[in-house]
């Protein structure tokens, strides 16, 4: 669905997408129930013996991202739960909720928690390019496309979003427009590489073919060959959370 929504990925953005909608990556599990209850009790008492405020926004979501590196997936999801519920003007929850609910391939409760971010922040940019990428893991690409074109309008200055754009507009086999956008925010050889991968997604091996051809005698000698990056969990964080 940054510590932009999506460091910025320099190489074959349309790999990185194609390998998302391939679920190769979705393999997260969830802590015991257990463990689930006796981390949320520890959370609550810990807040309990350093104040009588309440814990504010920040702190919860502090605490939540200690839970999500030492893997306390359960806690971690309550906790931002607990965000969503407590403070629910605080983006950055949704956008991690959405992430790691993406990861454990809930792809429906992702786009649920999704549209209650837009529910309070209705023209938020990174929660609807996050919305278009669920709707892109989900095969339905004109509505992704539809909500991509809508963040880059949003948020013009956003080469990510544009991207995103291109990866629908390629995958719906409108080549040229894709590569138009990708001109705008990669190399020439690798906007043609990058068509050249959608079309073979796309089974159109000629097409593909001459893409990569083109993009052969664009690229400069002496480069080492392209690398393939899978997206980072910085791309579904909200800039408010940096």
């Amino acid at each position: 669905m940054e510590r932009n929504c999506f460091e910025i990925i320099c190489r074959r953005f349309s790999f990185m997408f194609l390998l998302t909608l391939a679920g190769s990556f979705f393999n997260g599990c969830a802590s015991s129930s257990k463990d689930y209850m006796d981390d949320q009790a520890l959370s609550d008492d810990t807040f309990a013996m350093g104040s009588n405020r309440p814990p504010t926004a920040e702190t919860l979501y502090a605490m939540a991202n200690i839970l999500a590196v030492q893997g306390r997936e359960s806690v971690y999801e309550f906790m931002l739960k607990r965000i969503i519920d407590e403070h629910p003007r605080f983006l950055p929850a949704y956008c991690d909720l959405a992430e790691l609910q993406m990861r454990q391939n809930r792809i429906d409760e992702a786009m649920e928690t999704l549209s209650k971010g837009q529910g309070v922040s209705k023209e938020d940019p990174i929660l609807i390019n996050n919305s278009g990428m669920c709707w892109l893991l989900k095969g339905k690409v004109d509505r992704a496309l539809t909500l991509f074109t809508q963040a880059t309008a949003l948020a013009p200055e956003n080469a990510r979003y544009r991207a995103n754009m291109a990866v629908a507009l390629g995958l719906l086999g409108r080549y040229e427009e894709c590569l138009n956008l990708y001109q705008q925010v990669v190399s020439a050889w690798d906007a043609h590489y990058n068509v050249a991968i959608l079309c073979e997604r796309r089974k159109d091996l000629n097409r593909a073919a001459e893409e990569y051809r083109i993009g052969t005698e664009l690229e400069p000698k002496g480069l080492l060959s392209p690398l393939f990056t899978r997206p980072s969990a910085q791309d579904w964080k909200h800039p408010s959370s940096r």
